[in-house]
């Protein structure tokens, strides 16, 4: 059914099918690198400018997160303040897989993208970031990414190290399939992230962070964090996490049709460790699964879809 493959296109672009839940999680490099396979306007740790936006980088919208302290923990508490490290780049690499299936039909769309970033020398809640050549094991899609090396992107951050704004400025020779599917991946990530409690917190502290993602599904996600160890700068984060739709309406990409969501669970979680030198998590892993219940005209036929979402940092 043609309509599955549309529906997945949706759920990815909009990050909402298991619509994610994550953390920024994860990439094992704190990254003092400035090799990370990914160009830059500079080899400093940190810029004097914005090379996404000379570069003109169109904004791409990040749903704001709220944090609730449940609990503030034992021992000795301290507030987890960033501490940008302007000295060196950081250096990660950002896998993402969005899966959906249906009965006779499944998708799945893995992306790999190698990032530089460096904190603006003079603000430093923004973060600039250069891509480096992205991949993926489809070799339809994997042909056209190489055009998508060198992308100008930025990331302005809030309170609790929480992304607030997304910049991205892709090469003019890159196609409008490798456009979006290095969209998709960074906005999966960003929209899943957990933001750190302001208030003065130890190890064993717990906080709810909460979203809503407006996407194919409108959802309400609700992530719940415990603080499971803080070394130095380090910190190690567990969390558990669910999605409920905001209402019935799934509404079909490239029109006005809408599907009414009949049934609709996605859960997960996994851990990330966050550098509060850093700007991405330097590392962690997260996995999620869901399902829903789609019904159209014919309310005996459904579609049913099972759901699937994983995004890591290496």
């Amino acid at each position: 059914m043609s309509s599955h493959r549309r529906v997945f296109r949706s759920v990815v672009s909009s990050c909402a099918v298991v619509t994610a839940i994550s953390v920024l999680v994860a990439g094992c490099s704190s990254g003092s690198d400035d090799d990370a396979g990914a160009s830059s306007a500079t080899t400093a740790g940190c810029v004097t400018e914005s090379p996404s936006r000379a570069a003109g980088a169109a904004p791409v919208p990040i749903s704001p997160a709220t944090v609730t302290l449940v609990d503030a923990g034992e021992g000795e508490r301290r507030v987890a303040s960033p501490a940008p490290d302007t000295s060196s780049a950081q250096a990660v690499t950002l896998v993402t897989t969005s899966e959906v299936a249906s009965p006779g039909s499944a998708d799945a769309q893995t992306v790999e993208t190698p990032l530089t970033a460096r904190f603006s020398c003079d603000e430093k809640s923004e973060l600039e970031l250069d891509l480096g050549t992205v991949t993926s094991p489809d070799s339809s899609l994997n042909e056209q990414l190489p055009a998508m090396a060198g992308t100008k992107a930025g990331l302005t951050t809030g309170p609790g190290l929480a992304p607030v704004a997304l910049r991205l400025a892709p090469p003019e020779q890159a196609g409008e399939e490798a456009r979006l599917a290095v969209e998709q991946s960074l906005v999966t990530a960003l929209n899943t992230s957990i933001a750190l409690p302001t208030e003065p917190i130890a190890v064993g502290a717990r906080w709810r962070t909460e979203r809503v993602i407006s996407a194919a599904a409108t959802v309400t996600q609700t992530i719940d964090a415990r603080l499971s160890a803080w070394d130095g700068n380090r910190l190690t984060i567990q969390f558990s996490a669910e999605e409920t739709p905001v209402n019935s309406v799934f509404a079909i990409p490239g029109g006005s049709d809408t599907l009414t969501i009949s049934r609709f669970s996605s859960e997960g979680g996994g851990t990330v460790e966050v550098d509060l030198t850093r700007g991405l998590p330097v590392g962690g892993e997260l996995r999620y699964t869901g399902a829903r219940e789609l019904v159209g005209a014919d309310l005996a036929r459904p579609l049913v879809q099972k759901t699937g979402l994983s995004v890591t940092w290496r």
